[in-house]
């Protein structure tokens, strides 16, 4: 009995636990990075553009992996640890401009359903590159395939969906800064360090090392594979 006790003590201490394991850490960051440069190269010129094309490759890599992960990684990166029924998350809103701290120890309510938000416009943005041109240099690989109206849709899509990115950028850095300094939750240092305080049988054991790299190598084989079996262009009209 007072084993059990004991154990139970224990486990409701609370105390540093892992919450994110280095996958997820590592895709949040190579995301972030692969966007800037995406950012950049679209900005600096025609002469970045093939560097620009292999970005969003490489981003379509790190968003088919995340959502993979979200349905088989650790505990706290599955969507159903987070993603909860629009009435909980409309009731959640009332607290979120309150400074009291929040407890939840991966995603709360807002801050799952914004993932899958941003994921998926950045998934838009992605996929949308593969059908554009520059109109001088430069093709996604199935621009050739689709007809001048669909290849134009797409271009205005990947240009119009680039401003929202921008605006949902916004948002989530004035809400990690929210979180940061006026509920005083360490946001950026628990997506650094991948820890955080609270009771250890909410913590994950390991990040599944093998299972996450395994899982990359085969999303980026797939966005390789979708690249370079891209049909010859027809050009229909």
């Amino acid at each position: 009995m007072r084993n059990t006790e004991s154990h139970n003590r224990e486990s409701s201490n609370p105390k540093e636990i892992l919450v994110w394991d280095w996958p997820t850490r590592a895709f949040h960051w190579s995301l972030a990075l692969t966007f800037l440069g995406s950012w950049i190269t679209a900005e600096a010129g025609l002469e970045w553009a093939s560097t620009h094309m292999l970005l969003g490759y490489m981003t379509l890599s790190l968003l088919l992996f995340r959502i993979l992960w979200g349905f088989v990684g650790t505990r706290h990166a599955k969507f159903s640890s987070f993603l909860v029924s629009p009435r909980v998350f409309f009731s959640s809103l009332q607290n979120l401009f309150s400074r009291r701290s929040e407890d939840h120890i991966g995603h709360g309510p807002s801050g799952g359903w914004a993932t899958v938000l941003i994921i998926s416009v950045l998934l838009v943005q992605a996929i949308s590159g593969l059908f554009i041109s520059d109109d001088i240099f430069n093709d996604g690989p199935y621009h050739g395939s689709v007809s001048d109206g669909v290849a134009s849709f797409m271009a205005n899509l990947h240009h119009l969906n680039f401003n929202l990115i921008l605006c949902l950028v916004a948002l989530h850095l004035s809400a990690i800064g929210w979180f940061q300094f006026g509920k005083n939750q360490a946001l950026t240092k628990a997506m650094l360090l991948g820890k955080k305080t609270g009771p250890a049988v909410l913590g994950i054991q390991s990040s599944q090392t093998l299972k996450a790299l395994s899982i990359f190598f085969v999303c980026a084989s797939i966005i390789w594979l979708i690249v370079w079996l891209a049909p010859e262009p027809v050009y229909l009209f």
